[in-house]
């Protein structure tokens, strides 16, 4: 019996009592399924590799695919990607938050003494009280609003449009 063949059912010793044997013939049977499994799937991966290497071969042909002839040079080709990838997401949520940014700033101008709660702004945005706070402060950031206390209410407080001689009003 080689070292990777599995034994038969007649291999089993007839001293071993029923309800071992009973275990033993299930277990090869199942040994024998997995066998016959790995089998299938080896096939699948060797016919998997084939069809990969006729389409790099259809690539390279067309000339849109080189191999990397470094792992190196692979890596430094998967980093190139990442990188394209994050300025791609980069760039569309910067443009989302400018929009955002030019949205607070209407608002503000339209209000009443040019000042709102986020309680008012968020709603109108169409976004959480926590995203438009994240917005404020980045705004506060870039100096283009403040957020001062409201006099009326000890806790609340008010985004007003940053003064073009950059002073906060005191309200």
């Amino acid at each position: 019996m080689s070292p990777d063949s599995i034994p038969l059912v007649e291999d089993i010793p007839f001293d071993v009592s029923p309800s071992t044997r009973s275990l033993l013939v299930e277990i090869l049977s199942q040994l024998a399924t997995v066998k016959d499994e790995v089998a299938e799937l080896r096939e699948e991966n060797r016919q998997l590799r084939e069809e990969v290497d006729a389409l790099k071969d259809n690539l390279r042909t067309l000339g849109v695919w080189t191999a990397p002839q470094k792992v190196e040079d692979l890596w430094e080709w998967v980093e190139d990607l990442d990188k394209t990838r994050t300025k791609t997401r980069t760039s569309t949520a910067n443009a989302a938050t400018e929009e955002r940014q030019n949205h607070v700033k209407a608002l503000l101008l339209k209000a009443e003494h040019h000042r709102l709660t986020i309680k008012d702004i968020a709603p109108r945005l169409g976004v959480t009280r926590q995203q438009t706070w994240n917005i404020i402060k980045d705004m506060e950031r870039r100096r283009m609003v403040n957020v001062i206390n409201d006099p009326h209410h000890r806790q609340r407080k008010l985004v007003e449009l940053h003064q073009q001689i950059g002073t906060p009003s005191t309200y």
